[in-house]
């Protein structure tokens, strides 16, 4: 093949891939309008869903992460932490290819709930402690939802059954401990390491940037929760998934359960209350609600990216994991929901 060939083979490569890249920017542009445009013709409702997204933040999500945000830090920092973890090691290489420390912040993860484990593997990361490899490891293990929002969010809150919220946590946390050996080989390619972290724990001013960084990470937090509950809204009210929703009802699936597996793969919390709303057995609304939950939504995706992207985290690699983890926590939640409820 001549360079002549070689040459147009190229620019028609290259021609393709921006065409590509302008519809893309076209689309997300007639989306950003469409969403504009709905929200300023009816103020008054997004203006609510916007304050029952903050008030799910303000009251489940802020309280239950800004402390373990500040405390895990400090902790990390004093490098007692690392010590500790030698006790794990053993286990964590075995099973996970993964050094001790990973089983700190698997504990933490499920301790206070996303996007916690995704923050705690960055600083790792950042501190030189783990390898790129390692820190995608870590990642399929300890992407995490706490108890609070579980058992009380969505088991008591919403599916009104304690025990519900029981047996999607169990699930949850056993199916994330399955889905980190399924990556225990996963091996991307090596990047340069962030900066190794000075330990300044007994000064004030690190104590101030620690707690400046924490507030910051949970403002972040609020505004994608309160921007996905937007956009849901937005979606379910121009019935863009009604083609959808109208299909699996001919297969006996009520609106209500396939609009909040819909939206819940956007925001999982508004998903799980439209689920906890539809008639179907509470098994069965219990078992979806743990697939939205392990799986997260792009909501809790795109705040575990904002830490991920220290290590430059495979974006195939964490919807892939998540997706997983999701399916392992259904099967498990569904067979604990028909035994015991």
């Amino acid at each position: 093949m001549n360079k002549a060939n070689l040459s147009n083979k190229a620019r028609l490569f290259f021609s393709k891939l921006a065409k590509i890249k302008l519809s893309t920017k076209l689309f997300f542009a007639v989306f950003l309008v469409v969403l504009i445009i709905a929200i300023v013709s009816s103020p008054e409702k997004y203006i609510s869903v916007a304050l029952k997204g903050i008030l799910i933040w303000g009251t489940q999500i802020l309280p239950a992460l800004f402390p373990f945000m500040i405390f895990t830090k400090l902790l990390v920092e004093t490098g007692y932490v690392k010590e500790a973890s030698r006790l794990f090691s053993p286990m964590t290489k075995k099973f996970y290819h993964a050094p001790g420390i990973s089983s700190y912040v698997f504990l933490m993860s499920i301790l206070s709930g996303y996007p916690l484990g995704a923050k705690l593997t960055a600083d790792l990361y950042s501190g030189n402690y783990i390898s790129r490899a390692e820190a995608h490891r870590i990642v399929s293990f300890t992407s995490n939802s706490g108890p609070m929002f579980i058992v009380g969010t969505v088991g008591v809150g919403m599916l009104l059954s304690k025990e519900a919220g029981y047996i999607i946590l169990i699930s949850h946390i056993f199916a994330a401990i399955i889905n980190g050996l399924l990556y225990r080989n996963y091996s991307p390619r090596e990047t340069a390491t962030g900066k190794k972290f000075q330990t300044k724990v007994e000064t004030e001013d690190f104590l101030t940037e620690t707690m400046m960084s924490s507030i910051s990470s949970c403002l972040l937090i609020g505004g994608y929760i309160t921007i996905f509950f937007i956009i849901g809204e937005v979606l379910l009210s121009i019935g863009i998934f009604s083609p959808l929703t109208g299909l699996l009802e001919n297969f006996g699936i009520e609106s209500a359960l396939s609009n909040g597996i819909i939206i819940g793969l956007f925001e999982m919390t508004n998903g799980c209350l439209l689920i906890s709303a539809s008639t179907a057995s509470l098994a069965i609304k219990t078992a979806l609600c743990s697939l939205l939950i392990s799986f997260g939504g792009l909501a809790i995706s795109f705040q575990a990216f904002a830490f991920l992207k220290n290590f430059d985290v495979s974006k195939k690699f964490y919807f892939i994991q998540k997706t997983s983890h999701a399916i392992l926590t259904f099967v498990i939640c569904f067979g604990l929901g028909f035994l015991l409820l």
